[in-house]
């Protein structure tokens, strides 16, 4: 059309552009998207843990009242009743759930709730109503659980529900051993026999005689080929962690022979307890293995495991070394504050993670009966910081496994007072096959993730509850050969 005259006004460039699409149009300024929340868990800012009889798993945030379902167990009682993946369960029954915080005083917050909730539904009738928010919906779902009845913690040996819970501990024990009686761990063999042994004496407390093979294959497991333990004749291999797998096999070992009265053991845990006072410096302290770390000034948690050792390994029929008792206990002294909680070191280092050594001091000198007024200072420590006894050393198992036991020798009363604590927290434990799944402190778990969250739940829990059926002579037995009678 070339010549013609129009009387269009012609159309501006940028808005014949943005009517064809080649030109987006200006759009609204809009505010940034909120950060999301941060995602430390060492700095306690989320936790993760198992639904218990639900079925399935949940997380929490710091400063949140919700409990954020991550997975559902296949035919489980929650996906069951109509629970989905990514659903927000904001309370049971009437009551909302208080928020999770990262104070590692206190275990109240939307875990606790939940775990009274669901044992409270299994002392009734089993009815569980959870409330629900799905995406913009608020519901409402009844999860049916077993009417169980009410779990007594304090005398589980008259509890069915308790001991079928052990049982099936057991079960899932025996179930996922290797063909060698152990426990594989995450990181290695020095680990693996470090979480043998804490699965062994989980085993052996449960004081079923019918278990007599699998402890005897665990025993020699830890014995070694040549019945050293692992250790050189020399005493001097191997170093990297090794102090930590020598004093607790060596604990296993003696508690395994003041069960059964089998004292071929006994040069074991002698080589054993040799090597622990070989190993201390003249200042008597300890490092992972060979050599004291930190600038020599060696680290509490195994001077603590080496007082535990030599302990059970005199009850049993060894001969201990008293002068390095002596330097070691001079260290964990100093290391004492008048609270009765034991230290990292003999700095003033605080005591927030400091239950497992404070649990497995108070233990040795309960077994040889050595500094009462110590040991009570200890034990009323424990009691009053009873919330934080899963914060150990980035280990909540030693913590939970040797506070516990040491409450039930050194202070009974406060013993009680724990376990009722803590029954929120074997009830999200216990799974629907009657295993045990782990739950971690608020804080650094990287121990328990080395050895296998998998097994130290097990152990955790079945040792929870053998310091109530009291066998072990950790858990306030005091009889030779109980297992043989």
């Amino acid at each position: 059309m070339k010549g013609i005259a129009t009387n269009r006004t012609p159309i501006p460039l940028p808005l014949l552009l943005a009517a064809t699409g080649w030109l987006a149009p200006p759009t609204v300024a809009q505010e940034e998207p909120p950060e999301p929340p941060p995602r430390n868990a060492k700095a306690g800012d989320f936790a993760r843990f198992p639904l218990g009889p639900i079925g399935g798993r949940g997380e929490v945030l710091a400063g949140d009242t919700r409990i954020h379902v991550l997975a559902l167990s296949e035919a489980g009682p929650g996906l069951h009743a109509g629970l989905r993946i990514g659903d927000l369960i904001t309370g049971a029954g009437r009551s909302a759930f208080p928020e999770h915080t990262r104070d590692i005083d206190t275990a109240h917050g939307p875990m606790t709730a939940l775990g009274d909730a669901i044992e409270a539904a299994e002392a009734d009738d089993g009815r569980l109503a959870l409330r629900v928010r799905r995406a913009e919906e608020d519901l409402t779902l009844t999860v049916q659980l077993p009417a169980l009845g009410a779990i007594d913690l304090h005398d589980p040996l008259q509890d069915d529900k308790a001991l079928e819970f052990y049982d099936g501990i057991c079960r899932d024990l025996l179930r996922t051993r290797r063909e060698d009686g152990a426990w594989k761990s995450n990181t290695g063999e020095d680990a693996t026999r470090y979480v043998t042994a804490l699965c062994g004496l989980a085993l052996l407390g449960r004081g079923d005689a019918r278990h007599r093979p699998e402890l005897d294959m665990i025993a020699t497991f830890l014995a070694g080929p040549q019945r050293r333990g692992y250790v050189s004749e020399d005493l001097t291999e191997p170093a990297g962690l090794s102090n930590w797998f020598i004093t607790m096999s060596g604990i296993y070992l003696a508690e395994h022979v003041l069960a059964t009265g089998d004292e071929q053991w006994l040069p074991t845990i002698q080589h054993l307890c040799d090597c622990l006072a070989a190993r201390q410096t003249e200042e008597g302290r300890y490092g992972h293995g060979i050599s004291v770390g930190y600038g020599g000034k060696g680290f509490n948690i195994i001077n603590t495991h080496a007082h535990l050792l030599w302990a059970l390994a005199a009850r049993a029929g060894c001969t201990i070394d008293e002068a390095a008792w002596q330097r070691s206990f001079r260290e964990i002294e100093k290391s004492t504050g008048e609270n009765g909680g034991v230290r990292y070191w003999t700095l003033q280092t605080g005591y927030w993670d400091s239950c497992a050594r404070t649990g497995q001091m108070a233990l040795a000198l309960s077994l040889t009966d050595r500094q009462p007024a110590l040991r009570e200072r200890m034990g009323g420590y424990l009691e009053e910081h009873r919330g934080r006894m899963r914060e150990a050393h980035a280990m909540g198992s030693i913590g939970m496994i040797f506070g516990t036991a040491a409450l039930r020798r050194v202070n009974p009363a406060g013993w009680n007072r724990h376990m009722d604590t803590w029954r929120w927290y074997l009830t999200l434990m216990r799974q629907p096959d009657g295993s045990a799944e782990y739950i971690g402190g608020k804080r650094n778990n990287g121990g328990d993730s080395y050895l296998g969250p998998a097994h130290v739940a097990n152990a955790i829990a079945g040792l929870m509850l053998a310091s109530g059926l009291g066998h072990l002579h950790l858990c306030g037995n005091d009889e030779q050969g109980w297992l043989a009678r």
